[in-house]
């Protein structure tokens, strides 16, 4: 089992890393914010492995949830919420400097991040339920869903993301300069990570279900043309 998890955690590393940098490239071309993109850039890197670090509690206890036998519905996801939050207080101590500061507003974003963790121990279940000894993970991936299917639970856990980092993005307060642009950058950033998401996540399926899918099942494809 740790194998496994092991596997699902590196694969939703690489989509999400994979994703971020196409983001903050787009951004980059976008020319009234290409002066500071240097200072998105840094909110964006942190951010995105913080959610990484979150993603690997939730595959971590929904696969342990699974191999106890207990069924999906009984997960604690309310104790992953307040789990994840640790995640959130690590970020903000560590990345807070003299470019922005972030103060959190929880209520603002609690469903969105509860619909993801949902969101995640389902497919973390789904793919569980049909992995067999031996069974690289592109074959587990075809055995559990549809290309359609697959592609429609990315992109869902990617939209789900992109909400709570736009309504984040409420929170955190740039100084300097780049203070006058936030309004600008929230704006863009939504749009972009969301046009994005979209062709990550067809990408992404599409890989997995084409004939000698590598082991992650699609995930170690190249990005998108920026």
């Amino acid at each position: 089992m740790v194998k496994r998890v092991d596997m699902l955690c590196d694969a939703d590393k690489e989509m999400m890393l994979d994703f971020s940098r196409l983001c903050v490239a787009r951004l980059g071309n976008y020319l009234p914010l290409k002066l500071f993109i240097s200072v998105f850039r840094h909110f964006l890197d942190a951010n995105v492995l913080k959610e990484i670090d979150k993603d690997r509690l939730i595959i971590e206890h929904a696969a342990a949830a699974f191999e106890g036998g207990k069924d999906r519905g009984a997960a604690d996801v309310d104790g992953l919420f307040e789990m994840t939050k640790k995640v959130d207080h690590e970020f903000i101590e560590r990345f807070s400097n003299d470019f922005f500061s972030i103060q959190v507003r929880y209520a603002d974003f609690a469903e969105i991040r509860k619909k993801r963790i949902l969101a995640f121990i389902g497919m973390v279940f789904d793919l569980l339920g049909n992995w067999h000894d031996g069974l690289p993970f592109a074959e587990v991936v075809k055995r559990t869903s549809s290309e359609e299917r697959y592609t429609q639970t990315l992109r869902e856990i990617l939209h789900l993301y992109n909400l709570e980092t736009k309504i984040l993005s409420n929170s955190i307060t740039f100084h300097g300069p780049a203070a006058k642009l936030k309004d600008l950058f929230a704006e863009k950033l939504f749009v972009t990570m969301e046009s994005t998401a979209g062709e990550i996540a067809v990408e992404y399926a599409r890989r997995a279900f084409a004939d000698g899918a590598c082991s992650y099942g699609g995930f170690c494809i190249p990005r998108p043309a920026g």
